[in-house]
């Protein structure tokens, strides 16, 4: 299977969940709406590791969307009220703006996190793998050895560290 067919999956998964969400949240059916979003991600995240295409970045960032667009949800069903007088007044409930705040928050941080794992610098290993390593297995040597040259292996005036 071509990486653009697995892509185009991967990402009709996600569209389509989309879709079906906001058609629950349109008929005013948030619990099943909220399932929806959750069945939606599962599948996303097992059809990507199934064809090999899981990407712990783009699953930050899947997943920071979809907790903005939860919480933005979840603000106009919870968090703003209407009120019949004076028509068309609308009440803001704490509570629901509250628990609003702390779904933004919480969906902020896989993408807060991968960016700072992207930018701690990569430490790469100064030691080749040709070369014998400093200390063997269970044993101390002193660090005051150089490595030996063709004249000093042709001459026989070394002591092996074996």
């Amino acid at each position: 299977m071509s990486l653009m067919l697995k892509n185009c999956i991967s990402y009709g998964v996600l569209a389509i969940g989309l879709l079906i969400y906001c058609c629950c949240i349109n008929a005013y059916q948030f619990v099943e709406s909220t399932i929806v979003m959750l069945l939606t991600i599962l599948t996303w995240v097992t059809l990507t590791t199934f064809l090999e295409l899981f990407d712990r970045s783009l699953f930050s960032r899947v997943l920071s969307i979809t907790g903005l667009i939860f919480a933005i949800s979840f603000f106009f069903f919870f968090g703003v009220e209407e009120v019949p007088v004076p028509k068309g007044a609308i009440l803001f409930n704490a509570q629901g703006i509250a628990i609003t705040l702390f779904i933004i928050f919480m969906s902020a941080l896989p993408t807060l996190y991968i960016i700072h794992e992207d930018n701690i610098p990569k430490t790469a290993n100064t030691q080749s793998s040709y070369l014998p390593s400093n200390k063997a297995v269970g044993e101390d040597i002193d660090d005051d050895w150089e490595i030996a040259t063709d004249e000093d292996i042709e001459s026989g005036n070394f002591e092996v560290a074996a």
